[in-house]
Parts: structure tokens; C-alpha cells; sequence
């Protein structure tokens, strides 16, 4: 038996009443209600909880869930390169004018503190994204990078049927990633403990950019255990084990606001930053998946 939870599940009463593999993709901790739904259905399950069997969509769980002994596997990630080895994308970093890009699509707390950052530190030279219909939170304007089919939000924004693929080479590639040196990542989750890496990351990596992330937990370690180059001689990680989430987010920023300042490539940062995207696009992701095969997916 297969349960599915996704940012979306809340618990409404279900009862796993023999072992089932749960798949977690996602954030999943409930902010507004302060619960974990998985924790619901698993003290609610009639068998023990312990009998079933977690996968998470991360590299890195150390939250509450890790008496569990999750399978941690990043299975979204293995799609998304696939969509975008699709697309040909030919990277051209040949003209970084700026020291660093962010992209922010949907409202969320890590987000809105990230706009406020750079407003206090009164960062102008940047590359980013954000497709609201309005911003109250900074001074950065809304931006207009968009296809035609989605549907602005006020703080959101509807991509209905378009792959980031799509949106990366069509709209980003050149406009936020590629003529900037760093990425201020903000990935979905920032109050858990996990690392779940996004299409932002794929991004970054494309974009020939340096990671850093906004209140992610680990999310650096993710990529390192991977394999990939994430910088540690140029960018302070040490913010990425932090237990508070908030000093995660601010010491983010802090810890590299002189990069962020003023930052230049060389020569031998843009060989590494090829040796990560040749890694990504020999399906990094793939060859970190052991347990996929055979399982039926739910359309949504």
C-alpha cells in the first residue's frame, strides 16, 4: 500500500491500518497549525508506526521523523534534470556584470525576510526574479518576466502547465541567472530540519552561480554529498546547521554580505562551476535513486 503527503496534506481522519510506504514531497510541517500531518497519521495508524516505511523526496532528514529511519532519496530532482536535459539549454557565462541573482516565486516567511535584507543593507547591484502583482515588503519592484499563459498573484504567481525548464530558458537564463556570480537559494523549507533541494538549485547550477541558502538546513551538505563544489573556500556555510531557522536565515546573509557587496569570477571558479554542471547532466540525481522502480505515482 502506497500514502502520498505533499505541502498541501493535512490530516483529515485517515487510519493506515496494515505497513505502507508513505512518500513525503515537499515541505510538510503545517506553519499556520503548528503540527506535522505525518505525525498524525502516524500516531492515528492501528499497526505500529515503526512497521512503515517513509521515502522522502530530500538527501537529508534530521528532524522529526529520523526515528524512523526515512529513506531519504531525491526523486523530484531526478525529474526536473530530466525536463531540463530536454530543453538543450547551452549555458553562456561569458559576461557576469553582478555580484549575486535571487528568485522568489510564491509568499513565504524565509522570502519576505530575504526582500528585507537587502532593502536594510542597501544592496542595489542584483539580477532576480519576482512575479507578483505587488510587493509591500521591500522596495524591490515586481518584475515581469512571464511567457503569456501564467496568472499573476498578488504575492504568487501560476505557471499552470509551464515546466521551470521552460521557464529557465526562456526567461531566466539570461534575464537573472547566467549574468550574476551567486544565488541566494530560498528553497521550500526553513523551519524543518531536511534538505530539500528544488528546480532553484538546477537553476543555480545552469546559471553558473554560487549557492547560498536562505534558512535551508543542510542544504549546502546536500550537494556535497553528492559530490558537487559548493564554494566552501568563498561562502560561509556554517550557517546551514544553525537550530534556530531565523538565525539560519539571517546568518545566510550576514556571514557573506561582503560577496554579496562586491564579487567578481575568475577563470578557476568558472572550471568548477563546469565540473557541477557536468556532474548534474550525467544524472547526478538518477544514479542517487535505489528504490523507485515499479511504483505508480498519483497523477497530481
Amino acid at each position: 500500500m502506497d500514502f502520498f503527503i505533499n505541502s498541501l496534506y493535512r490530516y483529515t481522519g485517515e487510519v493506515l491500518t496494515e505497513p505502507t510506504n508513505i512518500f513525503v514531497t515537499d515541505h510538510h510541517y503545517d506553519e499556520l497549525n503548528d503540527v506535522w500531518p505525518l505525525q498524525q497519521l502516524l500516531d492515528r495508524s492501528t499497526c505500529d508506526p515503526e512497521e512503515h516505511t517513509l521515502h522522502f523526496d530530500m538527501l537529508v532528514h534530521d528532524d522529526r521523523f529520523a526515528q524512523y529511519n526515512p529513506i531519504c532519496e531525491p526523486w523530484t530532482m531526478e525529474w526536473l534534470q530530466s525536463e531540463f536535459e530536454e530543453e538543450n539549454i547551452v549555458p553562456d557565462w561569458t559576461n557576469k556584470t553582478v555580484p549575486f541573482n535571487f528568485m522568489i516565486n510564491k509568499q513565504r516567511p524565509h522570502r519576505i525576510k530575504l526582500l528585507k535584507m537587502i532593502e536594510d543593507a542597501q544592496l542595489t547591484d542584483f539580477t532576480y526574479s519576482l512575479p507578483w502583482l505587488n510587493n509591500q515588503y521591500s522596495n524591490v519592484k515586481p518584475t515581469n518576466y512571464m511567457i503569456g499563459t501564467e496568472i499573476q498573484l498578488e504575492t504568487s504567481i501560476r505557471f499552470g502547465s509551464i515546466r521551470n525548464s521552460t521557464t529557465y530558458k526562456q526567461l531566466l537564463q539570461k534575464n537573472v541567472f547566467e549574468p550574476s556570480c551567486i544565488s541566494l537559494i530560498t528553497e521550500p523549507t526553513y523551519i524543518e530540519k531536511e534538505a530539500q533541494l528544488s528546480e532553484k538549485t538546477i537553476m543555480a547550477i545552469y546559471g553558473g552561480t554560487i549557492p547560498i541558502y536562505v534558512g535551508g538546513w543542510r542544504s549546502a551538505d546536500a550537494l556535497r554529498i553528492l559530490g558537487f563544489d559548493v564554494f566552501d573556500d568563498i561562502v560561509d556555510h556554517s550557517y546551514e546547521t544553525l537550530e534556530d531557522p531565523w538565525d539560519r536565515i539571517t546568518q545566510a546573509f550576514e556571514l557573506n554580505i561582503e560577496l554579496l557587496k562586491g564579487f567578481t569570477i575568475s577563470d578557476t571558479i568558472l572550471q568548477r562551476m563546469q565540473c557541477n554542471l557536468d556532474l548534474l547532466t550525467d544524472g547526478v540525481f538518477r544514479k542517487a535513486l535505489k528504490h523507485f522502480e515499479g511504483i505508480m505515482w498519483p497523477n497530481q
